[in-house]
């Protein structure tokens, strides 16, 4: 229950957000509030008089909020009707007379409720006006009149006509009331919103104790949905199991089982909607979101790679659009990505430095447990210097060099290459994912249980990638030929050697010495032949231009055997070597010394450590990778071109 307090403690913290619309965000609901799509808008004066409707388009601002009951908020084909704004078989005193279907009941329900309201301390002008044109029974006929709805050739409403793609007679209405020529829109009233909640909290009954707050409330055994999206219908906590009790066998009845306040489940569950819709992960059926629980503030995302995660940070100090325009970045292109760094971590750092002592994060990860039911797969809370710490080694220790897309940037294709942590999906599909499409695809399920595993390896210092997930991803980095060459290189090469990163740099120990530190690690070595006798060929066969770049990318042996090495080293290597015999003549005396020379070092240190066809483990692909480079910088030193070899 600390996540429901967690929650009902931060919509306190933004309590004075509530309502509130500012530019197309998400909104954050009053307590006995939810929301729905409008289909129609109709408009009456202060006296209950009818005065304009009109159909809502998909892409006007359809999105209502509404003053709900528990049993409304829950309703499924039952006669539970909203307090003010419903579907038109609710609000609608002539519906059974233009369609047919008798209705009656639900107006009747629907306007006795609204007339206790009317009649409370509680009331409002705007609620008084429409429940006097509702009174009339017309709405039907006032809508035909301004052909917002059709009848047929006998005069009856049918479902033949959609309104956004839904039958006339599901329609949801909304209304708007003019006060002295003004409309006033009655679902974005401040003063409604109160007034609303102060009548519905106060004919509540028995207070009990509530297990999230530890107080005696008002209680409720039903809860919100909506939780992901508009049309969730999935909850956090339910028991209208009457047929099967799931709950017995511990307990006699459901309020045994969970008891939750009805304010402080209002609150947790209003807050927790808002938070993922403003900030959250909702991808593969899942939703993740990590906030700042005590105040107002945002902080880096933890599911985005290390570039993104800062990008929706108001305050951050650092132009993410300014990396192409700016002449700095361009007055050396081998620093660029270099240069990126220093400034991008000075910002990182200067903005940890504003996090307080006592700043408290939560993160919180639901996965749909059945159509109907949520569940909470993932739950942690901690001080904000911990949490900054925490993102700050994960981004730190699990980088390696790769191109990343800009989100959110003009275009939505603005990519920079540079050093960064990939996100937790990132790794998912290196380890799952299979490219049908521009890039790698994979099993939702696949990504929620990996995405799932690695929040701990983010949260908590210690807490190591799973060997078995570097694996598979290892396995998909040995099948370069399923995949592009660019999403092989940038989203599974490079993502694999990120992960292996993370768990290897303890100790001590960094990658900038992996070479050095394992010389005759088989593993390692391999990796750097396999290294040797792609980029010899590339430097062979491929023809450049004037700027050093190549013309014409064609598959290089190692690609094409790069599967079979990986399982047989010994014996695939001496086939690639075989076939490279024709292109050696076509590299220059330097360039075929330093090979030879690269090539008799690493069969030198192999013969010592177990040149046989035993299985390579991952390590190979770092050392593969950061044997290309230390090639690629010695020759571009030789060649002193001043630009960059292609990848």
């Amino acid at each position: 229950m600390a996540w429901l307090k967690t929650l009902a403690e931060t919509y306190d913290v933004y309590s004075h957000l509530a309502g509130v619309d500012k530019n197309e965000q998400a909104v954050l609901l009053p307590i006995s509030h939810s929301t729905f799509n409008a289909q129609i808008e109709v408009t009456v004066d202060m006296d209950g008089n009818f005065k304009n409707a009109e159909k809502l388009d998909k892409g006007k601002n359809v999105v209502t909020i509404i003053p709900v009951t528990e049993d409304s908020a829950a309703r499924g084909n039952g006669n539970f009707p909203h307090p003010l704004c419903d579907k038109l078989c609710y609000v609608a005193g002539d519906y059974t007379l233009y369609t047919g279907d008798n209705k009656e009941k639900y107006f009747e329900s629907y306007i006795e409720q609204l007339r206790d309201w009317v009649e409370s301390d509680h009331t409002h002008p705007m609620v008084r006006a429409v429940y006097q044109y509702l009174g009339k029974k017309s709405l039907v006929h006032d809508l035909a009149e301004k052909n917002v709805l059709e009848l047929d050739d006998h005069g009856a409403l049918t479902d033949h006509i959609k309104i956004q793609g839904l039958g006339q007679t599901g329609a949801n209405v909304r209304f708007v009331v003019l006060d002295h020529h003004m409309p006033k829109e009655v679902w974005k009233s401040q003063e409604l919103y109160k007034k609303y909640s102060e009548y519905y909290q106060q004919k509540a009954g028995e207070k009990k104790l509530c297990y999230a707050s530890g107080e005696l409330e008002l209680c409720s055994d039903k809860h919100p949905s909506k939780i992901r999206n508009s049309a969730d219908k999935a909850k956090l906590i339910s028991g209208n199991d009457e047929s099967g009790f799931t709950y017995r066998g511990r307990f006699v009845s459901k309020e045994q089982a969970v008891s939750v306040g009805y304010e402080t489940s209002q609150k947790a569950h209003n807050a927790l909607r808002w938070l993922i819709q403003k900030q959250g992960y909702t991808r593969d059926e899942s939703a993740i979101v990590c906030w700042m629980a005590n105040r107002d503030r945002q902080i880096p995302d933890m599911v985005k790679d290390s570039i993104n995660a800062f990008r929706r940070i108001d305050d951050f100090d650092f132009d993410f659009d300014d990396v192409d325009d700016n002449a700095d970045w361009n007055r050396n292109r081998h620093d660029t990505g270099k240069y990126y760094a220093e400034r991008f971590y000075k910002a990182v750092n200067g903005y940890a430095g504003n996090i307080k002592p006592d700043d408290k994060v939560a993160v919180i990860a639901l996965d749909a447990a059945t159509t109907g039911r949520l569940s909470v797969v993932y739950y942690d809370e901690m001080g904000g210097k911990q949490y900054m710490d925490a993102i700050l080694h994960w981004q730190g220790q699990c980088k390696w060099r790769r191109t990343v897309r800009l989100e959110n940037s003009e275009d939505g294709k603005k990519r920079i290459t540079c050093e960064c942590a990939p996100s937790p999906r990132d790794m998912a599909l290196a380890a799952f994912g299979v490219q049908r499409s521009e890039w790698l695809e994979a099993d939702s399920k696949l990504i929620r249980a990996a995405v799932k595993r690695l929040l701990p390896c983010i949260t908590r210092k210690g807490v190591r990638i799973p060997v078995n997930m570097i694996k598979a991803a290892a396995r998909r980095a040995s099948m370069p030929q399923t995949m592009s060459d660019f999403v092989w290189r940038n989203d599974v090469l490079c993502v694999v050697c990120a992960m292996i990163r993370f768990n290897y740099e303890e100790d001590g120990k960094t990658m900038d010495n992996f070479l050095k530190d394992n010389e005759y690690d088989r593993n390692v070595l391999f990796g750097r032949l396999l290294a040797v006798y792609d980029y010899m060929e590339q430097r062979a066969l491929f023809e450049r231009d004037g700027n050093g770049k190549i013309k014409e990318m064609r598959t290089t042996n190692a690609k094409r055997y790069w599967n079979a090495y990986s399982s047989r080293p010994a014996k695939t290597s001496k086939t690639i070597k075989q076939n490279l015999i024709a292109y050696e003549k076509k590299l220059n005396g330097y360039e075929l010394a330093k090979f030879e020379e690269w090539t008799g070092e690493i069969m030198t240190r192999l013969a010592r450590s177990g040149f046989d066809n035993t299985a390579l483990s991952e390590w190979y692909l770092p050392g593969y990778y950061l044997q290309i480079e230390d090639m690629k910088k010695a020759f571009q030193k030789k060649d002193n071109n001043g630009g960059e070899e292609d990848e």
